[in-house]
């Protein structure tokens, strides 16, 4: 695939925070931070333990918003998230990608989200 492929992406109605834990805590403890229902996404590196999850009341901090590739793709397609990655990162706007098995999820800093979809749109891709 090029990057230059016409995507379908969808803004989510989430509103999403960054959670970071000690590289020790275990998965479990992350995981009870997350919402029973609704988005989440957990990952655990040698520096830390993050949890993706939907914002609640008493939140602080950077409030993120998903722009989803719209359909599924195979593993072996290059270039889909670079396909709107590269726009965004031109246009100055930060992203934080979390993938799922069946597609992309890009967020953006809330803020950021009108100065995404002209630059996504601008670059050739729908935006609903």
């Amino acid at each position: 695939m090029s990057v230059h492929r016409r995507l379908r992406l969808l803004v989510q109605p989430w509103r999403l925070v960054v959670e970071r834990f000690d590289a020790d805590t275990p998965l479990a403890v992350a995981a009870q931070h997350a919402p029973a229902q609704g988005f989440a996404a957990l990952v655990r590196s040698p520096e830390s333990v993050t949890l993706v999850r939907e914002a609640k009341g008493g939140d602080v901090g950077v409030v993120w918003r998903a722009i989803e590739i719209a359909g599924s793709f195979a593993f072996s397609e290059a270039g889909v998230l670079a396909a709107i990655a590269q726009p965004l990162a031109e246009a100055g706007v930060s992203i934080f990608a979390v993938n799922s098995y069946e597609t992309d999820f890009v967020l953006v800093p809330e803020p950021d989200l009108e100065r995404a979809r002209v630059a996504v749109e601008a670059a050739g891709h729908s935006l609903g």
